[in-house]
Parts: structure tokens; sequence; C-alpha cells
């Protein structure tokens, strides 16, 4: 198998007749802990700017067109079997067809452009080709993280997973093809869960309670990484409207509802303690996030999640901290202990509803 890199990717695609003989840039992206991705410009590609200044006799002498082309850009991505973590991490590298069914999956669901097109594969090298997002997007982590929160980006990431959760319930397809446990458990449920339980002993039997629930009686397809990271945000500066655009579905999943909604709201919060004393926007837009996504999933899915919500907040924000990918941006050791403790808390209450769970965490804020 060859490993792409920005060294010999040029070669790849001309040797798939990817890319033509020409200009062409590459440029790393940020691949996380999973994987290489590069952003792929092939500058002599697509239709030519400007009027063709030709003559008809120049055209039928062969005469070159000298005029720039528009360009193509897509994006390569090829997963890792070995994560990029301090902790042993191993993960099946046929996740990137996962990802790559999902989002051809997803392309009839949700509203246009809120995933990449899916160009091209090459199974044998691991290797998805996939559309770029259109320029204007960022990424919605690092406007989080700078403080700049949109009420209107926190509405569409609600109302995009509503739309997707309650569009696949009791999904025959979706099962067939998403229902396979063994990415969720490598990805999830070990690096995760089981590995909170060895650090927490004491918690084993919530924790041990979680793991069960989200493996039993799946209800439809979830994204199983609904994070910021995952999240781009385009907002145009003269109509005010803002586009989401949501990527990696590496985890799709059929499974529980409440572990999208949860995730969301835990790294919502987790800025939050991260940015304090700021930590009131991000509370409202925690809340904004819930009350949105309820509204539009349908009163069983909404209770579906309530009912579990508390519980999984505090494992997954435990998770964060102790986990084997623990968040990057905390880095105090007071506010990490401040976060185990609301965990902690959360992972404790009587009442397991989320619902209950976000008001709590306004305490240790």
């Amino acid at each position: 198998m060859l490993e792409i890199t920005p060294d010999n990717v040029v070669e790849y695609l001309r040797l798939r007749s990817a890319v033509g003989t020409g200009k062409v840039l590459v440029r790393a992206l940020s691949g996380g802990v999973a994987g290489s991705v590069l952003q792929i410009l092939d500058l002599e590609a697509g239709e030519k700017i400007g009027t063709d200044t030709r003559s008809e006799s120049q055209k039928r002498r062969g005469v070159a067109d000298s005029r720039p082309a528009v360009g193509h850009c897509f994006v390569l991505k090829q997963p890792l079997d070995k994560f990029r973590t301090a902790a042993e991490w191993l993960v099946d590298r046929d996740r990137i067809w996962v990802e790559r069914d999902c989002m051809a999956f997803l392309a009839g669901i949700l509203p246009a452009g809120s995933v990449p097109e899916v160009l091209w594969s090459d199974e044998e090298n691991f290797v998805l080709a996939m559309s770029c997002a259109p320029v204007g997007f960022v990424c919605w982590k690092n406007d989080l993280l700078q403080g700049r929160i949109n009420p209107e980006a926190v509405r569409l990431s609600a109302l995009i997973l509503a739309i997707m959760h309650a569009s696949t319930v009791g999904n025959a397809e979706c099962l067939a093809r998403f229902g396979d446990q063994r990415g969720f458990l490598q990805q999830r449920i070990d690096p995760y869960l089981e590995t909170v339980a060895k650090k927490h002993p004491d918690l084993r039997r919530p924790l041990d309670r979680l793991m069960t629930m989200l493996l039993e009686k799946p209800v439809c397809l979830i994204h199983a990484d609904y994070s910021p990271k995952n999240i781009l945000v385009k907002t145009d500066p003269e109509t005010k409207t803002t586009d989401l655009m949501l990527l990696d579905f590496e985890i799709a999943f059929f499974g529980r509802p409440v572990f999208d909604v949860a995730t969301l709201i835990n790294h919502l919060l987790l800025k939050g303690f991260h940015r304090r004393p700021a930590w009131r926007a991000y509370m409202i837009a925690a809340d904004q996030f819930w009350h949105t996504y309820r509204t539009h999933v349908g009163p069983d899915l909404a209770e579906e999640v309530n009912a579990n919500g508390g519980k999984m907040l505090g494992a997954l924000m435990l998770a964060r901290m102790d986990g084997k990918s623990p968040v990057e941006y905390i880095v105090e050791a007071p506010v990490q202990e401040q976060i185990r403790r609301c965990a902690r808390h959360l992972l404790t209450l009587a009442d397991d509803s989320l619902d209950t769970a976000i008001d709590e965490v306004a305490l240790f804020l």
C-alpha cells in the first residue's frame, strides 16, 4: 500500500490520470490524529478564464490557448491504522469506506452542500477523493475558541443533526450498511468510555450502563464525531446568512442519537471552561442547541436523548480529560480538575436527564 505524502501525491495522481500534466499545488490540511488530508489544486483544469482571442485559422493550426484555467480543487484523505496519540490506538483503515458511503447517503437527505461530494476512491490504497469546501468556509472550532459564537451556526448545527437522526429512524438500508459495531467500538467505546472506566474504577457501573445502552437497540444513523472541528461555517457579511458543511464521517454508525447530541454540547461547554469568565455565552449556546434539536427532531427522539443525556454528557466530558484523545486546548491543571469534578457529579446524579445536567454544569463554571 502506498502512503500518500505531499512529496509523492502529484505522481500518484498523474498515474491515475486524476490531474493533468501542468502545475499542481498541494497543501497538507489538519487530519487530526487519525490520518492524512491533502488539498489538491490542479491549476490547468476546468474552464478557461476570459475570451478566446485566437482566430479560426490559429485554432486549425493548433496554436495553444494561452488563457488560464479556473483550476480544480479537491481533497484526498487516507486513514492511519495507528492514531497519533500518546496511548496506543489501533483502528481498521476500511473506516474510510464508511465515510465514503455515509457522505453519498446523506447527500440525498441533508440540505444541498451540507456534505462534501464523493469524487472517486482507490480501494487498494485506502484513498478517498472529495470536493473542497467553497471559498469562505472556516472551521467552527477555531471561531468558538476565539470567543466568536454565531447563534445561527448553533441553530443550523442542531437542525441538520435533527434532520439526519429523524430521517433515518428504523431505516433498514442504514442499519445494513452502518450497523457494524467494530468502528464505534474501536474509536469511541474503547478509547473513550472503557479507558475512562479503567482510570476511574468507582465510576465503572454508570459507564458500563452507558456502553451497553449505546450498543443495544439501535435507533438511527449517527455521526459519532459531531464536534465543531468537523463543522465548517460560512457567513455572508452582507446578508448575514450562515451555511454549514459537515466533515469526517469515518465513525458513522447506526446507533443511539444521544451520543451526537451530548458530543456537541460537551464541546460547547468545554470551551466555556476554557474561556472563563466568558462561560455564559457557551452555556447559552448549549441551551440553544438542545432546544433547537429537540424542537425539530420530534418528541420520541427528544425523549430518547433526554433520558440518557445527562450521564452521556458526564462520560464524554471525562473522556476528553482522561480518555485516549484529551482536548488539547485545556492545559491548566485547576481547570482540568474542575471539569473532572463536574463530570463525576453528572455521572453520579440520581437524575439522568440532559435537561438537569446542563443546569448542573453551571454550578462548576
